[in-house]
């Protein structure tokens, strides 16, 4: 049995659970940090690094999960410059749907720094 929303909100936690381990001591304020006392933390706790390190470990479980099911390779990627790789129109999301997102982004976030916190 798979169940792929568990394994792919999992994947996506540990991405960023991953990060903040590995990134702790630069993650405990916006200066200061093992490279010296004056030195800059932004590129650590810029949500688009912790983001991007989330969607990494999301992008192996969704393969995985593709090898399991035996769907890997077998739609062949467009070769169109801004198409829809299943031939499906291309949608905007709505701005509802933004709002939602940037909120789920920053609940994230504030757990996040919230464990960070405890653990000093």
């Amino acid at each position: 049995k798979m169940n792929i929303d568990t394994d792919t909100q999992w994947a996506y936690w540990d991405g960023t659970r991953k990060f903040v381990a590995d990134k702790h001591d630069y993650l405990q304020g916006q200066i200061g940090n093992p490279e010296g006392a004056d030195k800059p933390n932004k590129k650590y706790y810029d949500p688009r690094v912790w983001v991007r390190k989330a969607e990494e470990s999301l992008i192996v479980r969704v393969g995985t999960s593709m090898d399991r099911l035996g769907s890997t390779g077998r739609y062949p990627r467009s070769k169109e410059a801004g198409s829809s790789q299943l031939g499906l129109e291309k949608k905007m999301l709505s701005p509802a749907a933004l709002l939602s997102i940037g909120t789920a982004i920053g609940v994230v976030g504030t757990f996040m720094f919230g464990l960070v916190s405890k653990k000093k």
